[in-house]
C-alpha cells in the first residue's frame, strides 16, 4: 500500500516537472519567435529602404544626363535648386523634377522611419523662409549650405575619386549628444534604423548608382550641422 502511495506522489513529481519543463521550453521558443521576428522586420526595412535610394540615384542619372553629366546644384548661384542647409533638406522643385524621372514621395523617406513621411516634413517650406523639403536620406549636392564642401558631389564622376566608391547619398544616422533618436532641428526625428536607442547602421548611395548597407561599426562623423539643442553630427 505504501509503496503505491509513493509511486503515485512520485508520477506526480514528474508530471510537474514535464508541465514546468514544456512551460519553459515554450518561452524559449516564444521568445526565439520574437527575436527571430524582429530581426526579419530589421533586414525586410533594409532592404526596402536600399530601394528607395537606388531609385533615387536612377532619378539622378536621368538628370544628370539631361544637364549634360552635372548633378544639381543647390547653391545660391542656382536659385531654381538652392536652399538646403542640413544635408536632408531639398528643394522643392528639386523633389518635383525628380519625381519626374521615377521618383515618388514614399521614396525619400526611410521605411524603419515612417513617422517622418508626413505633411510636416514634406511641406517644411510652410514652416520656414525658403522652398525646402526635409526628407529622410542626406544627400551630397554641392552647394548644401552646412555640408563642408568636400562631401559635395558636382558631377558623377567623382571629381578624382572612384565613383563606386564615392558616398553620394545616406540614411539619416545623426546624433545630438550622442542621442540618436533625437536629431533636433526645428522637427526632432531620429536616426533612420534604430533598435531601441542603438543605431544600426544605414544604406549608402554611391556615385555610380550602386547600394550598400553599411554597419554603424563601420560609419564616421563626418560633419555637423548647427542645432537648437546643440551640434548635429552626422555619420556615414
Amino acid at each position: 500500500m505504501k509503496s503505491r502511495l509513493v509511486s503515485r506522489r512520485t508520477e506526480g513529481a514528474i508530471r510537474r516537472i514535464d508541465v514546468a519543463v514544456i512551460i519553459a521550453a515554450i518561452l524559449v521558443l516564444t521568445a526565439l519567435a520574437i527575436f527571430s521576428a524582429g530581426r526579419w522586420h530589421e533586414r525586410v526595412m533594409r532592404a526596402r529602404c536600399g530601394l528607395n535610394l537606388k531609385q533615387i540615384g536612377l532619378a539622378l542619372q536621368i538628370y544628370s544626363k539631361d544637364n549634360k553629366g552635372l548633378l544639381p546644384d543647390v547653391s545660391p548661384e542656382n536659385p531654381q535648386l538652392a536652399g538646403p542647409t542640413w544635408p536632408w533638406d531639398m528643394n522643392t522643385n528639386l523633389t518635383d523634377l525628380l519625381m519626374t524621372k521615377g521618383a515618388t514621395r514614399a521614396m525619400f523617406y526611410c521605411p524603419a522611419n515612417p513617422k517622418m513621411n508626413d505633411d510636416r516634413h514634406w511641406n517644411f517650406w510652410k514652416q520656414v523662409d525658403g522652398p525646402v523639403r526635409v526628407t529622410g536620406y542626406g544627400m551630397l549636392f554641392k552647394g548644401t549650405r552646412q555640408v563642408p564642401p568636400r562631401f559635395w558631389c558636382a558631377d558623377l564622376s567623382g571629381g578624382g575619386k572612384s565613383p563606386s566608391d564615392t558616398e553620394l547619398g545616406f540614411d539619416s544616422t545623426a546624433c545630438v549628444n550622442n542621442d540618436y533618436t533625437a536629431i533636433a532641428g526645428l522637427l526632432v526625428d531620429p536616426s533612420d534604423h534604430v533598435r531601441g536607442k542603438k543605431p544600426l547602421g544605414g544604406n549608402i548611395l554611391f556615385l555610380e548608382g550602386h547600394v550598400q548597407w553599411r554597419d554603424f561599426s563601420n560609419m564616421k562623423v563626418r560633419f555637423n550641422t548647427v542645432g537648437p539643442a546643440g551640434p548635429v553630427l552626422w555619420s556615414f
